[in-house]
């Protein structure tokens, strides 16, 4: 399958972007759950060197389902970890993240030439497949289209 490179374009802000999703992508959340939204987790092996190798790169966002009451908790374990400096995102309407440098936390899915997370599915243009993944996911097992 041909996926094409998506290179990063002045014309284009979310070409110059990277979101990385954070529980269960960068952050491992153990047997004791989700504990309230607390960040406690430890980093899953890989994901910090990844993340400094993307920063270097491109601009990147970490995106979370978390309340933006976390969000400064976020960003505190994503620095202490990783030594990037964090923002917290406070525009709600931002739409883009272009800035290289200072890595964004947001509960927003921004525009971006890539997202890295563990619950996706692909979409390659055929709903058809891209359905069956999806009804399996979630545990749908007779779907009529």
């Amino acid at each position: 399958m041909y996926r094409p490179v998506i290179a990063p374009r002045p014309d284009s802000p979310s070409s110059q972007a990277v979101g990385v999703d954070f529980d269960e992508t960068l952050m491992a959340i153990d047997e004791r759950g989700w504990m309230g939204g607390q960040v406690y987790g430890e980093p899953i092996p890989g994901a910090i060197e990844a993340l400094r190798l993307l920063a270097q790169h491109r601009a990147v966002f970490v995106y979370t389902a978390r309340h933006r009451r976390f969000h400064d908790a976020v960003a505190g374990w994503v620095t202490r970890h990783s030594g990037l400096v964090t923002r917290v995102n406070d525009d709600p309407d931002r739409a883009y993240w272009t800035e290289h440098g200072t890595v964004l936390v947001t509960n927003l899915k921004l525009g971006a030439a890539a997202y890295v997370c563990d619950k996706a599915v692909y979409f390659n243009g055929d709903w058809t497949a891209t359905l069956a993944t999806v009804t399996r996911a979630i545990g749908l097992t007779q779907v009529a289209v």
